[in-house]
């Protein structure tokens, strides 16, 4: 750096993926690298919802992130959950709608969509996506996520490092 220059913040070898949205970016993609499965993003999310469209939203997080809060509508469905069982409970249920899983960041929901499309598919649903960035991208972007209470600021990190990507309001 020349001698009277100021430094651009984030603008380092490794400057973006210490930032919110960098840290993100980069889970994303990594996400994106390891798993195969449609994405929709949290823009195309939120005016599917607005315009009242057929969806169904599984949270594929603990009981404990999803008290904290959740995308509104969205179903708690435990990550382990068997393919089999989740069929059984919920085939009815998808039949004929759009099915949207997320978690904190979209590893979980992505393992679980990678794992169930399929018997999603042959159940009826008509399409499966996991939301890009999960719950954090969509409330980094100004979208509402809801408790017992009603709308709420609180997001739960799941861990200190995942925790950081998370945009204070």
């Amino acid at each position: 750096m020349q001698a009277g220059t100021t430094p651009v913040p984030g603008n380092t070898m490794f400057g973006n993926i210490f930032n919110i949205s960098g840290a993100l970016g980069a889970t994303e993609n990594m996400i994106e690298k390891t798993y195969s499965v449609p994405l929709v993003s949290a823009e195309e999310l939120s005016t599917m919802l607005q315009k009242q469209k057929s969806i169904v939203l599984f949270d594929t997080r603990t009981p404990e992130e999803y008290e904290k809060s959740h995308i509104a509508g969205g179903l708690l469905l435990p990550p382990q959950t068997p393919t089999d069982d989740f069929i059984k409970k919920y085939e009815a249920l998808i039949r004929e709608k759009t099915v949207v899983f997320y978690c904190s960041v979209g590893q979980r929901s992505s393992e679980f969509l990678n794992r169930v499309q399929k018997v999603c598919r042959q159940a009826g649903a008509k399409e499966c996506y996991n939301l890009r960035g999960g719950i954090f991208g969509w409330y980094n972007q100004g979208h509402p996520v809801v408790n017992a209470d009603g709308e709420t600021d609180d997001i739960h990190g799941y861990n200190a490092l995942w925790g950081m990507m998370i945009k204070k309001r």
